[in-house]
């Protein structure tokens, strides 16, 4: 039985009316027509009535055409309605299962969805942990919106212990190069001191991890942290298990990853009467100068805060912050490299590098590997600068022509040494040239009959043979690498950034060039055996 709703209006004339009714089988339409002044039934009045049932897929034209009519019999004007949609709720559980996203979705022919439903379908997903009701209910209020209705707590990583340094180890042996290209000397940073009982390191102590949660109530174990031991060396302790001490004064080393402190010497002032003269095998630090007449050797590294005035300094690398002033006798030899502000009148070795940031004054340098004179100024004017494989200045002599050598190609500690060898050489195979005369009268002696400081003799001069031959057969060795050597060093060059005046003799490997006119922005090297001249690089 179809169930109709009356709808009209009562007059005295009676108005048209219509009637819809909705069924499993579809949306019917009756129309009835007016009575005596009564009006008609309008279409946007069934329509309005339709879009109020939610009902928007009609048949337009039926609807006309059963409005013409008006004969009072229902008409399918649209299908059956579709059943009431279930509203969707979404749980999204990350997959370290540290965050929840919660989505809504209610179609538009939905029932109404409880907020404790949504609830219920969180709690279905297993969250236990974690919830946020404010993003539940904003989810809830903005169906389609997607919110993290949940978050768990990450654990926290353990931090590893780790040594912390109270000594500047970042800028050790790192010179500050000024904007002229000059170095500063004053703050080279060469050597690490330390005083006894000072703290050097300590060790920052293992921080625990702390655990977290998931959103299901799950824990999540922290990654804990590592330990380590301290790096104790020599000359160093341990003071409660976390600090690492020097037990005496001297310079900090890092040797196989672990802290020594070395001895060293540090002189608070000049080295003179009131101190003596310095023989040391480790390092030396001077606050003050080197006074004329006075020696410093040492083993280690040398550092002079003044000036070297007419004494003598050797060690592995020296390092004059202010200057040389040789006065005819000053002396600097270092096994490694010599760093100075200046050097006047004096001479210098350095097995490697000699670096001076102003000016060479009538002086003798002679260097491993480069002389670099490279500073502000810049200057080589007057004496001998000998190089192995380079020589760098800006300006080399002067206006007035002051006689100034430039040599490189030739390794002057190895020409030294090359000279020594040849006359040791010398000594040494006519000792074994006596020594195998005498072994030679010995030997045509009956054995049997000789005396027992004969056979005492023989037996000596029998071991020494032995010996001066291992002896020979090493210097000539030796004499082979220098010899070698010296060829590779053949490829040596003078370079001058800016001028080079006559009276300036360059010599490369065994060819000699003259200057005898200005020259500037130039490059000396030997080609095609001649000292050829090409542009400054």
């Amino acid at each position: 039985m179809e169930d109709f709703e009356l709808i009209a209006d009562a007059t005295d004339s009676i108005n048209g009316y219509f009637e819809v009714a909705v069924s499993d089988s579809g949306v019917f339409l009756k129309v009835f027509p007016p009575k005596g002044d009564g009006e008609a039934v309008k279409e946007p009045a069934i329509v309005t009535e339709l879009h109020n049932r939610d009902i928007k897929d009609y048949n337009l034209t039926l609807i006309m055409r059963t409005v013409k009519e008006a004969a009072g019999v229902p008409v399918q004007v649209a299908p059956p309605p579709q059943p009431e949609a279930e509203p969707e709720v979404q749980v999204l559980v990350s997959r370290d299962r540290l965050e929840a996203n919660l989505v809504i979705i209610v179609p538009k022919r939905s029932r109404p969805l409880l907020l404790e439903e949504v609830l219920d379908r969180i709690r279905e997903a297993g969250v236990t942990y974690g919830l946020d009701m404010d993003a539940v209910q904003k989810a809830f209020q903005r169906p389609g919106l997607r919110t993290v209705c949940a978050k768990g707590l990450s654990p926290i990583d353990g931090k590893d212990a780790y040594i912390q340094y109270h000594v500047d180890l970042e800028n050790k042996g790192r010179p500050l190069e000024l904007e002229d290209g000059r170095v500063d000397h004053k703050n080279l940073n060469t050597f690490t001191t330390v005083r006894q009982d000072e703290v050097i390191a300590e060790k920052i102590p293992v921080v625990p991890g702390t655990a977290g949660i998931d959103i299901l109530g799950q824990p999540i174990a922290a990654k804990p942290g590592k330990d380590i031991m301290l790096p104790i060396g020599k000359n160093v302790h341990a003071v409660d298990n976390t600090k690492i001490v020097a037990s005496i004064a001297g310079q900090l080393m890092i040797v196989n990853n672990k802290i020594n402190v070395i001895p060293v010497i540090e002189v608070k002032g000049d080295i003179d009467f009131s101190t003596g003269n310095i023989d040391f095998v480790g390092n030396v630090i001077i606050r003050g100068s080197v006074q004329a007449g006075f020696t410093v050797k040492a083993e280690g590294n040398v550092e002079v805060s003044g000036t070297v005035s007419g004494g003598t300094v050797e060690g592995k690398n020296v390092i004059i912050r202010m200057g040389i002033q040789g006065m005819q006798r000053g002396y600097v030899k270092a096994s490694e490299n010599v760093v100075a502000k200046f050097i006047e009148n004096a001479t210098v070795y350095a097995g490697k590098d000699i670096v001076v940031s102003e000016v060479v004054l009538h002086s003798k340098l002679f260097s491993g590997k480069k002389a670099l004179i490279e500073g502000k100024r810049g200057l080589i004017a007057g004496g001998q600068v000998i190089a192995g494989e380079e020589i760098r200045a800006k300006v080399a002599g002067t206006q007035l022509a002051a006689t100034t050598d430039l040599e490189v190609g030739i390794n002057p500690m190895l020409r030294e040494e090359y000279q020594t060898l040849r006359q040791e050489i010398k000594k040494i195979q006519h000792n074994l040239e006596q020594t195998q005369k005498a072994l030679l009268i010995l030997k045509a002696m009956d054995q049997s009959s000789m005396p027992k400081e004969k056979q005492e003799m023989l037996l000596k001069l029998t071991k020494a043979q032995f010996h001066l031959v291992g002896q020979t057969e090493t210097i000539r060795n030796r004499i082979a690498e220098i010899e070698l050597a010296f060829e590779e060093m053949r490829y040596g060059k003078i370079k001058i950034l800016d001028v080079v005046y006559p009276g300036v003799k360059i010599v490369v490997g065994s060819h000699v060039k003259p200057i005898r006119e200005v020259m500037r922005f130039v490059t000396f090297y030997a080609e095609d055996d001649d000292v050829k001249v090409g542009p400054y690089k």
